[in-house]
């Protein structure tokens, strides 16, 4: 996820006037009205780094959605008075405010933006053991980063990049333990900093949204698979029961919380209907909504459970549907390229990379390969940063630039297809093979030899193609052309 900005609407107020504010439902109202007009005249009066029109309308609809559904739970006490004043303070005062002034002196040395943010699996243990997991974690597993390492991270990342928002994946992050420190330390250590933590929910008993709700400065992204019938199937029996009452716990400790919904071939209809979206957001009181495609890694791996070409392009047209119709704040990590500028991983300015519990540094959490481990940095005298800097990191940027980002609005390629490793294994093949990227672990590896699995991705992204690409023509790429025409008149 990138960290998208609403720095102009907000850098001229207190974070104690704001608190005082959106107390009223009168001056939320004004406020929400003031900000669809800020974001208008950025995504479209400005349009700075001329990014396609249609791109823009789906990022400002992507940031406007976002602001009615706090809104919507700000009106109905979903979020307590302590809550809002951390986040307040915690969000909007450290991640939101004064981002791009931090990044400056990073800018002024390197020539380009840092990161906005790191995604840390702290730890790989996890008291489920779901049925294709792309960390492939149980309780056996022990690999866990060191609480030192770990603060080490998170000082590089706000003196370098000044970064304050950290994304937690895992394992089961709510199983972390070292150095006689849990989760709950790592959040009260880095109060300056704002977590999106991914969880099952399990372990989310009413004490810990208690200690959530006092912290303020987590929102978790619980995981189901659909109905009861689906989580059961993929986590256990029992399961979904356990995550409803966890969403209880929360709202009655005014947490904001989202969901984190993984699509397969078995259950995309499900995931991405009106009845199930209404559920969880209108019912259970999620305020966001990630969606992850299957990906081909991890325990078990199998292409036979990634989503078929035809529900992707069905996917995302009823994800088009419920952004525009039920104003939510979704996002399809693959489908929803045009509201992140493409793919944000490897470092990419505004983006992030991922370090695992063992210290290894990819791409991302679905990109299962790398060069460096943050230890070995850390050894040689090193710093977060230098894992920018490798050859690996450097050629998926080049990529990413090269596919759009730093491509006129005319020339950008189809973001519906953003993913290097998803939607252009032929580039990462060659990029993993080329600079000797290494395995983060045996399944990876195996994916790296098979043939026949190669064969099958290459076929898949063939096929998105033929059946993305017409999309990306017409609903993007048609406006731009017929702007060119209109100024060439």
């Amino acid at each position: 996820m990138q960290v998208l900005r609403l720095e102009p609407i907000w850098h001229a107020v207190s974070t104690e006037l704001l608190d005082r504010a959106l107390r009223s439902s009168t001056v939320r109202h004004l406020a929400l009205k003031q900000g669809e007009k800020q974001l208008y005249h950025n995504f479209f009066v400005e349009n700075r780094d001329d990014r396609p029109q249609r791109v823009q309308e789906l990022r400002y609809l992507a940031l406007r959605n976002l602001l009615y559904s706090i809104d919507r739970a700000l009106a109905d006490g979903r979020i307590s008075p302590q809550v809002r004043r951390a986040v307040i303070k915690n969000f909007i005062g450290q991640v939101v405010m004064g981002e791009s002034e931090r990044q400056r002196p990073f800018k002024e040395k390197h020539g380009y933006g840092p990161p906005s943010f790191v995604l840390i699996s702290p730890t790989k243990t996890c008291n489920l053991r779901c049925i294709g997991c792309y960390a492939a974690s149980s309780a056996k597993n022990n690999e866990t980063i060191s609480y030192s390492v770990l603060q080490r991270i998170m000082r590089d990342k706000r003196e370098e990049w000044g970064s304050h928002f950290t994304v937690i994946s895992g394992g089961e992050p709510l199983m972390y333990r070292s150095e006689g420190k849990t989760l709950f330390d790592w959040l009260g250590d880095n109060l300056d900093n704002y977590f999106l933590m991914y969880t099952n929910g399990t372990l989310i008993t009413r004490e810990v949204a208690k200690r959530f709700a006092e912290l303020g400065n987590v929102t978790p992204a619980i995981s189901v698979e659909g109905w009861e019938e689906q989580t059961d199937a993929r986590r256990g029996k029992g399961v979904f029961k356990k995550i409803l009452q966890a969403m209880e716990n929360l709202r009655e400790e005014g947490v904001p919380f989202g969901i984190s919904v993984t699509a397969t071939r078995m259950n995309a209809e499900i995931v991405l209907s009106e009845e199930f979206m209404d559920f969880f957001f209108n019912k259970q009181g999620a305020i966001y909504g990630w969606i992850f495609q299957y990906m081909p890694i991890g325990r078990s791996y199998t292409l036979d459970l990634m989503v078929t070409p035809e529900q992707r392009r069905w996917m995302l047209e009823q994800e088009l549907k419920m952004i525009y119709d039920m104003k939510l704040f979704l996002i399809d990590f693959w489908n929803g390229g045009p509201m992140s500028v493409g793919c944000i991983s490897a470092g990419r300015s505004g983006g992030y990379f991922y370090i695992d519990w063992n210290g290894n540094i990819s791409p991302c959490v679905f990109f299962p390969y790398y060069v460096d481990n943050i230890y070995e940095i850390y050894k040689r005298g090193g710093t977060l940063s230098d894992a920018l800097e490798s050859p690996f990191f450097k050629a998926i940027r080049k990529w990413q630039d090269a596919y759009g980002y730093r491509r006129p609005a005319p020339e950008v390629k189809n973001y519906f297809l953003p993913c290097p490793i998803r939607d252009h294994y032929k580039f990462a093949y060659r990029a993993i093979e080329r600079l000797e990227a290494k395995p983060l672990d045996d399944d990876a590896k195996r994916a790296m030899g098979d043939t026949e699995y190669r064969r099958r991705l290459l076929d898949y992204d063939k096929r998105l193609r033929e059946l993305l690409d017409p999309v990306w023509e017409r609903e993007v790429m048609a406006a731009e052309k017929a702007k060119g025409a209109a100024r060439a008149a």
